[in-house]
């Protein structure tokens, strides 16, 4: 161990160990991990938000028709209920899982990378303008006010400029447009909360319409069902 240590303080005190390990070193390894983090999940949201859109209206809106003749003995009509049950869980659970990792790609992990940054601009950008301001651009560092911030942004994204013409909003917390770096990323998050928002309403829309027509195929299915049980059917 203390061999280990001595050499961390060798490198250290070289020229080359003096600038990677430097405060402003250590601030680009911070931008970088900060930028990849918000990039990456940004990238995946988007994926997750084009197979949200790839359920086809046949799978979810019950209009999907199986090939072949309607069945009429028990056994096979019991074997296309199974199947429109099972299907109807797979398609709806998929959707709910979807949606839920939109949510965390689209919605969490970027705005933890906004949180971050305005948390501790300080450190991050030491020569930069306030990231948040209340009232007439007096600075807010309070983490609450952070949080209700980002909240604000979600609730401004979601309803594009509804909260603008009507001046709604949760907070008089605002970012600041004298720092470049954290309106910027501001705009990206909040644009990124409208496409979330958006995609899960009209996906829980679908779910809500789509669903009560597959119970409808699966009841007319059942009564099918009942009246080839009847005796000399």
């Amino acid at each position: 161990m203390d061999m280990i240590v001595e050499g961390w303080q060798a490198f250290r005190a070289s020229g080359f160990g003096m600038v990677v390990t430097s405060t402003e070193a250590q601030r680009i390894y911070a931008w970088i991990a900060l930028a990849l983090v918000f990039g990456a999940s940004l990238w995946f949201a988007r994926r997750q938000l084009n197979l949200l859109r790839s359920v086809s209206a046949a799978e979810l809106d019950s209009d999907l028709r199986l090939p072949g003749p309607v069945p009429k003995k028990p056994a096979r009509i019991q074997r296309r209920i199974d199947w429109f049950e099972a299907r109807r869980d797979e398609v709806v659970h998929g959707v709910w899982r979807a949606l839920g990792l939109l949510l965390v790609l689209g919605m969490i992990l970027p705005g933890a990378v906004v949180f971050m940054a305005v948390w501790q601009h300080d450190w991050l950008l030491p020569d930069y303008a306030a990231p948040i301001v209340i009232g007439e651009g007096e600075p807010v560092a309070a983490v609450g006010d952070v949080v209700i911030f980002l909240a604000d942004q979600v609730f401004r994204g979601a309803l594009a400029d509804i909260p603008e013409v009507f001046r709604l909003g949760l907070t008089p917390v605002s970012n600041n447009p004298d720092n470049a770096v954290i309106s910027w990323l501001v705009v990206i998050y909040r644009f990124a909360a409208g496409m979330v928002s958006g995609s899960a309403i009209y996906m829980l829309y679908r779910v809500w319409r789509g669903v009560p027509r597959i119970d409808r195929r699966i009841a007319d299915y059942r009564e099918r069902l009942k009246q080839a049980q009847l005796p000399g059917a």
